[in-house]
C-alpha cells in the first residue's frame, strides 16, 4: 500500500557500467556466517588457502573464512541467515538466472562468523587484515562506545562499512546514523576516517 519514490535507489545498472567489482577485492563479512555453497555465492567466495589467524600464524586451508563463534575453519551459519543475506547483497552472481544480483558481483566474500562480541569482532578484524581483505562489512549495531572496538577498526588498513541502523524514516537519522531511540549507534558513529556509514 506504500508507493516508492521514482529513482530512489542505488543506481546499480549505472554503477555496473563503471565497474562490477574485481576478484582482487576481498570483502570480509563479519556476521553470523555465510552459506558458501549457495548457488548465488559459491563462485564468489574467497578460497581460504594459506589462511592465517588473527595473530598472523598459518592455519593452512580455511573454508572461505573462519568461525570465531565455534573456533574452527568452517564459517557456515548455524543460527541465522543474516550473514548469507548480507553476502548476497554484496556479491551475488550476475546473470546466472538464479536469485538476486549483488552490487559488486565480481568481488570475493570472506566469511567470518562471530557471536558479535567485542572479543570475537576484534579477532575477526585482525583475521581480515592478515588475509588480504580490502573491505569489511559490519551490518550490525550496538550502543556502547567501545574503545577496544574503535581501536581495532582504526587499525584496519581498508574501508569499514558500518550499518547506520534501520529507522525506516529519514527524519530519524542524524549525521547518517539512526537516532530513533535517542541512542548513538556504533560502530557507525565512531569518528574514524575509514568508516562508511550505510
Amino acid at each position: 500500500g506504500t508507493n516508492g519514490i521514482d529513482d530512489a535507489d542505488i543506481d546499480a545498472p549505472e554503477a555496473w557500467a563503471v565497474s562490477t567489482g574485481s576478484a582482487n577485492v576481498i570483502v570480509a563479512v563479519i556476521d553470523t556466517g555465510v552459506a558458501y555453497n549457495h548457488p548465488d555465492l559459491a563462485g564468489n567466495m574467497w578460497d581460504g588457502s594459506n589462511c592465517k589467524n588473527e595473530n598472523n600464524d598459518s592455519l593452512n586451508d580455511c573454508i572461505h573464512g573462519y568461525d570465531y563463534e565455534d573456533g574452527d575453519k568452517d564459517p557456515s551459519p548455524s543460527t541465522s541467515i543474516h550473514g548469507t543475506h548480507v553476502a548476497g547483497t554484496i556479491a551475488a552472481a550476475k546473470d546466472n538466472e538464479k536469485g538476486i544480483i549483488g552490487v559488486a558481483p565480481n568481488t570475493k566474500i570472506m566469511a567470518i562468523k562471530t557471536m558479535l562480541s567485542t572479543t570475537e569482532i576484534v579477532k575477526a578484524i585482525s583475521f581480515a587484515q592478515h588475509n588480504g581483505a580490502k573491505v569489511i562489512n559490519a551490518s550490525w549495531v550496538g550502543t556502547v562506545d567501545d574503545a577496544v572496538l574503535k581501536s581495532a577498526i582504526n587499525g584496519f588498513d581498508g574501508l569499514f562499512i558500518a550499518a547506520a541502523g534501520n529507522c525506516g524514516d529519514a527524519s530519524t537519522y542524524l549525521q547518517n546514523n539512526c537516532t530513533s531511540q535517542n541512542q548513538t549507534l556504533y560502530p557507525a558513529s565512531f569518528d574514524l576516517p575509514n568508516i562508511v556509514s550505510v
